[in-house]
């Protein structure tokens, strides 16, 4: 019962993260590239503002993060 349902779940995100892939490609496709460039531009300040501010306030441990980021993926973590 749980493995069909976390199938469902699997299955589902996977279809949610093509449409999105699908959905992007399009967006770049048909509009100017400093306009989406300009979005993405503002999107990733933001996430490093966001870490940056966290890491200030020791919401975060840097160290434990890079050797999360740095640490060999198994098969599983995809």
């Amino acid at each position: 019962m749980i493995s069909n349902e976390f199938e469902r779940s699997q299955r589902q995100n996977v279809e949610a993260r093509r449409a999105f892939i699908k959905r992007w490609a399009e967006y770049v496709r048909t509009h100017d590239d400093e306009e989406w460039s300009r979005q993405q531009n503002k999107l990733i300040d933001s996430q490093l503002q966001t870490a940056n501010e966290m890491a200030r306030r020791g919401d975060t441990d840097p160290v434990a993060f890079i050797q999360a980021r740095d640490r060999p993926r198994s098969n599983d973590d995809e």
